[in-house]
């Protein structure tokens, strides 16, 4: 009997409180769910409002699976409207993944970027996500460089101390000027 009191009960006991527990969160994760994916959809409808102000009826563009692999591109929606479209990418940083949202317009132009997610270092690489440095890309086209002194038309001025980021920011605005032309021609 003493067996019992001393191990029994207690692992008895235990597995009911994680029984219930479980089943909790289950429920809990039931009724969450819906409303963390509606706020999810509606932050990245403003999202795609900001990088292209002309974009209205935003369409899920289907890409080849090969395509988003290779370019590491999560997103694409295409503006109903014909205004361009809105391409998120996911590169690796210097602190790991920057998640980036460019609206490419029609002509394929970069209208706008928001930087959605990084892990870059504080004070340094974080500053891709200043309005100074964003602006760089606003109205470029083509294929897009780097570099540490003065830009030209097709550059971008590397963040003093930064260059990792810079170069993953401007790699990202590259990946989607491509597949927004390519979504453009009906391609991808």
């Amino acid at each position: 009997m003493s067996k019992w009191k001393d191990i029994g009960r207690p692992v008895v006991v235990l597995g009911a409180v994680c029984i219930i527990v479980t089943a909790l969160l289950a429920v809990t994760n039931q009724f969450t769910a819906p409303i963390i994916e509606k706020n999810a959809k509606a932050k990245a409808d403003a999202s795609r409002k900001v990088v292209l102000a002309d974009g209205a009826d935003f369409e899920e563009v289907r890409l080849d699976p090969t395509l988003i692999a290779e370019k590491k591109v999560e997103e694409v929606y295409k503006a109903g409207n014909g205004a361009g479209c809105t391409v998120t990418t996911a590169l690796n940083g210097y602190g790991g993944t920057v998640r980036i949202m460019f609206g490419v317009t029609a002509d394929g132009r970069i209208a706008g970027v928001e930087v959605l997610e990084h892990n870059e270092t504080k004070g340094l690489g974080e500053r891709i996500t200043t309005d100074d440095f964003k602006s760089q890309f606003i109205g470029k086209s083509g294929v897009l460089s780097v570099t540490k002194g003065s830009p030209g038309e097709q550059e971008i001025a590397a963040l003093t101390g930064a260059t990792v980021s810079s170069r993953t920011m401007t790699d990202s605005a590259n990946v989607a000027l491509e597949v927004a032309a390519l979504v453009m021609k009906g391609e991808g």
